[in-house]
């Protein structure tokens, strides 16, 4: 490649008849100015490619550090996502297992609750029982007591001999006797129907 270097370095011999110097001079001149302009511009334009390929690499380092935090990214919220997944999971198991913990207790529950029920009325129907033949007891034990008193009543005389009269003391006495074998009998009564 020819450069105005060369241009202006060049030499010709002098040979009669030939150009008018000036003019080629003036030509030489033109061209190691356009040379020169041209060597300019290649110059600045090779390094605006230089810079642009410093930029293009810079682009290039850039996009793969992108990429490179892009995948990052995707595979950090991959992970989060698996992560929250397996609470996700977890948390449902162990929800599933209390419920089911808290199921069977409450079963438990009830069933305790219904044998504790089954005892009370079974306990209730042996007190109902008790109490019925209590009762059945008192009337039996009231009814022979009456029919040993129709007895005595029934092999008494009937006609009494009175023998000497009682004294006033002797009849206080008996009626007082008569009177706690009555309050007697009432006791006895209340403590059977209480019990």
């Amino acid at each position: 490649m020819i450069t105005s270097k060369d241009v202006r370095n060049k030499r010709f011999e002098k040979a009669a008849f030939g150009y008018k110097q000036e003019e080629i001079d003036e030509f030489f001149a033109q061209l190691e100015a356009e040379l020169d302009e041209m060597e300019r511009e290649r110059a600045e334009a090779n390094n605006k490619i230089q810079v642009l390929a410093d930029k293009v690499r810079e682009y290039m380092r850039d996009e793969d550090a992108l990429k490179d935090a892009l995948l990052g990214a995707q595979r950090q919220g991959h992970l989060v996502i698996a992560e929250a997944q397996e609470k996700a999971d977890q948390i449902i198991a162990e929800a599933q297992e209390r419920a089911a913990v808290l199921e069977d207790e409450a079963g438990r529950q009830h069933q305790i609750k219904m044998e504790q029920n089954r005892l009370e009325i079974q306990r209730e129907k042996q007190a109902l029982i008790e109490a019925q033949q209590q009762v059945a007891d008192f009337k039996k034990s009231l009814f022979d007591m009456y029919k040993s008193h129709l007895e005595l009543i029934s092999t008494m005389p009937e006609t009494v001999d009175y023998g000497e009269p009682e004294t006033a003391e002797e009849i206080a006495n008996a009626v007082a006797s008569e009177k706690a074998a009555e309050n007697e009998e009432a006791e006895e009564k209340e403590t059977v129907e209480f019990n």
